[in-house]
């Protein structure tokens, strides 16, 4: 049976993050992917391509929910960029009446425009709770830990324990490019166990939707039958050989070639899991 994924993001013209991402990444593993669009993601070019950020309304992102649910049988749900707080709640309250697996990419920044709104405390109270994976990045699980700016693989152990105890089953801290050092680094936690996962940074370039894939990817990596772990690894190793070969565009931030590991695999691309 092919497995369905269900996104639950934003819209990024660019076409290397949200849910152009995910659903690339979801035909990665040939899964069947659909989307619910809570946001569109604009640029400026006479403003430094700035972003440009429009919600949509609320009762709309519900009907879509409701179509796509009613539609389908899906073997896993992911989201990203909710956007508004009303968006997080409709959907909170759909996840509250299935068991599928939900992985969680708790979006607090995107990148070039700052904070978007502050969903810390909604996000920890309803959307954490229900979720198999937690995968913030550094920024997103110091906030959501509620601790200093993380700047270390101990720091991004102490959050994803502390986020564990907020109820998630499983988190994934993202350390990435960011954390300095010749790897990149992201850290795995079930409530007994910490797996670091390294790879060698392939490019000193920043890479939009690199956080959207690797979330997605573990959303298509279970709904086809691999266990968390397995899931996690193969996330990381098909967003390094996407970042190893990304594409340059006129926005300064390169976007993410997302069939890299089937079409262009990189050399350099090598993953260990500690």
């Amino acid at each position: 049976m092919t497995a369905k994924v269900l996104t639950v993001a934003g819209s990024d013209v660019s076409g290397g993050a949200g849910l152009e991402a995910d659903l690339k990444m979801f035909d990665e593993y040939g899964a069947f992917g659909t989307a619910v669009v809570t946001c569109i993601v604009t640029f400026d070019p006479d403003d430094g391509f700035a972003h440009v950020l429009e919600f949509i309304e609320p009762e709309v992102v519900n009907r879509q929910l409701e179509s796509t649910l009613a539609v389908h049988e899906f073997t896993a749900i992911k989201s990203g960029m909710l956007g508004s707080v009303e968006s997080a709640l409709v959907l909170a309250e759909e996840l509250k009446s299935n068991e599928l697996p939900y992985v969680f990419d708790p979006v607090l920044v995107c990148k070039g425009a700052g904070t978007m709104v502050d969903l810390k405390d909604l996000f920890v109270e309803n959307l954490v709770p229900l979720a198999t994976v937690v995968t913030p990045n550094l920024e997103e699980a110091a906030t959501l830990a509620g601790i200093d700016p993380i700047d270390s693989v101990e720091g991004m152990v102490e959050a994803a324990k502390i986020i564990h105890g907020q109820g998630a089953k499983y988190v994934v801290v993202k350390g990435g490019a960011r954390l300095a050092g010749d790897d990149a680094i992201d850290i795995l936690f079930d409530g007994a166990t910490v797996t670091t996962l390294r790879s060698r940074k392939v490019n000193d370039k920043l890479v939009n939707g690199a956080g959207c894939s690797f979330a997605s990817s573990i959303a298509a990596g279970l709904a086809t039958g691999l266990d968390i772990k397995d899931a996690v690894v193969s996330a990381k190793e098909k967003v390094a050989h996407g970042i190893a070969n990304c594409l340059d565009n006129a926005t300064g931030v390169a976007s993410l070639y997302h069939p890299a590991a089937r079409v262009s695999p990189s050399p350099e691309v090598s993953v260990t899991v500690d």
